[in-house]
């Protein structure tokens, strides 16, 4: 404020002091043209230089006392006594309006963040009662039971910290080259107890040579989240194709598809849609954290989906973020 002030001050008294060296200009003109004592030009200056200056430091410091004892909560009470006051007024509640929109926004992330914990929290929850209810039921639990509920119980559990990471808005990105054929077998081997479990059939084709420039965890994330949702809308015994095409990583289920309806909803927050009312897996955030990431890194993310036949999630590269030894 202390900025604002001295030099909304200044332009308030610069018209003033340009009059006062004028009239001084003025005078000092006569004195030399009527040849008039020197000394007269003197005294104007001496009497009238002290005066000026205390109402210049008496001007400044009232119009800072006013400002200094203002309430912000009283500014739409407050009467501007000249420009300068009027000036610092407006850029006062500019920057209240700004304040206001901030802690909004602050409030709505806040609660965002605090609806996503509770529904994270619940669905780690249902996967670990699941797994104490087996557990009283029998003696002994099958092991394909327990990977698929640790394994769903941990997809939750990433879900809710990378939302977290990225609520910090945090971009503090680690870029570098990665080989896709590696990350990708890496992902399939951690999801191989769901692709059992479903009986299902990763195909990959064209990865092998394809390098990509971006950040590895994030990538990963994305990956894993856009495979997921292919498993969970799979059909048992079905492929998944997994293939790079015209610069673009492309997973392809061959399961119920997604209405022309949602699809248009399919990145909002918490949007579950017609497929989503149909599996107590669905939770609407993994399509909406993907997007979310790629707004921030290097690469786009778009969805294509035709009903009852199948949806291809597609991660497309910049070509200058490509590297192929093809």
């Amino acid at each position: 404020m202390n900025k604002r002030y001295f030099k909304l001050f200044w332009r308030s008294i610069l018209f003033p002091t340009i009059g006062y060296l004028f009239l001084l200009g003025l005078i000092g003109l006569l004195v030399i043209l009527y040849n008039l004592p020197t000394v007269f030009w003197g005294d104007v200056i001496r009497f009238s230089l002290p005066f000026f200056i205390v109402w210049l430091i008496g001007s400044g410091a009232i119009k800072y006392y006013r400002l200094r004892h203002l309430n912000i909560s009283q500014l739409d009470k407050f009467t501007p006594t000249n420009m300068t006051e009027g000036k610092l007024v407006e850029l006062l509640q500019d920057e209240q309006a700004k304040n206001i929109d901030t802690i909004r926004q602050l409030q709505a992330t806040q609660h965002e963040q605090l609806d996503h914990l509770e529904l994270f929290t619940h669905e780690i929850k249902n996967y670990l009662t699941s797994l104490n209810a087996a557990a009283e039921n029998s003696p002994t639990v099958a092991s394909t039971e327990i990977k698929k509920n640790i394994h769903q119980a941990n997809y939750y559990l990433n879900l809710l910290l990378n939302d977290e990471r990225l609520a910090i808005n945090n971009h503090d990105y680690d870029f570098q080259w990665i080989d896709i054929a590696n990350l990708i077998n890496n992902i399939l081997q951690q999801n191989s107890a769901v692709f059992i479990h479903k009986q299902l059939i990763p195909e990959l084709t064209g990865l092998d040579g394809i390098k990509v420039l971006t950040d590895r965890k994030w990538l990963h994330f994305c990956i894993e989240q856009l495979l997921s949702n292919a498993i969970k809308y799979s059909s048992p015994n079905s492929t998944i194709n997994i293939s790079w095409e015209m610069n673009s990583l492309r997973i392809a289920d061959h399961g119920c598809g997604i209405s022309m309806n949602d699809l248009l909803r399919i990145f909002d927050n918490g949007f579950t849609g017609k497929n989503g009312h149909q599996t107590t897996a669905a939770t609407g955030m993994g399509l909406y954290l993907v997007k979310k990431v790629t707004e921030h890194l290097n690469f786009k993310f778009s969805i294509s989906s035709v009903q009852s036949q199948g949806t291809t999630a597609i991660l497309s590269f910049l070509p200058d973020n490509i590297r192929s030894s093809n």
